[in-house]
């Protein structure tokens, strides 16, 4: 009985082991022919063709140094709103500019993402370009409603 567990177990191994050597040679080949694998996602989703997919590239590398900046800013408003709410148990003249502040750097960042969202779904055939554009605003600017967040009891 236990022979027999014991080889049951090391084929499960094997099996195992063979399907994730099958599995990641053949993920690693796919992100090799990519010059940008973190983007080869949109090349099979969106069904785009050598031509559209290097123009995504070409848009994400100019978005994504300018979106980077725009991280590091909201982090910096963020870290300065954070000092100022610990410092007191009352809303502040201060602490309303910083959340005025930090407001108008996530609009400018929303703002400048829908630009790159729409860049984007227009270089895709357009029906996958509305597809597209759809998913990202649904995944990144529109908010669940409030009440689906609020718990009935």
């Amino acid at each position: 009985m236990k022979r027999l567990l014991l080889i049951l177990i090391s084929g499960l191994m094997l099996a195992i082991a063979g399907f994730a050597a099958t599995y990641f040679s053949a993920t690693t080949h796919s992100l090799e022919k990519n010059s940008k694998p973190e983007l080869a996602w949109l090349k099979e989703q969106y069904q785009l063709n050598d031509e559209q997919y290097a123009r995504v590239c070409e848009l994400y590398a100019a978005y994504h140094p300018k979106c980077l900046e725009m991280c590091r800013e909201i982090d910096a408003e963020n870290a300065r709103l954070k000092i100022l709410l610990a410092s007191t148990n009352v809303v502040t003249p201060e602490i309303k500019q910083a959340l005025a502040d930090t407001s108008q750097l996530r609009n400018k960042c929303q703002a400048n993402m829908l630009n790159h969202f729409y860049q984007v779904s227009q270089v895709m055939p357009p029906d996958e370009g509305k597809r597209y554009l759809a998913w990202m605003q649904k995944e990144t600017l529109i908010p669940a409603p409030m009440s689906e967040n609020q718990t009935t009891k």
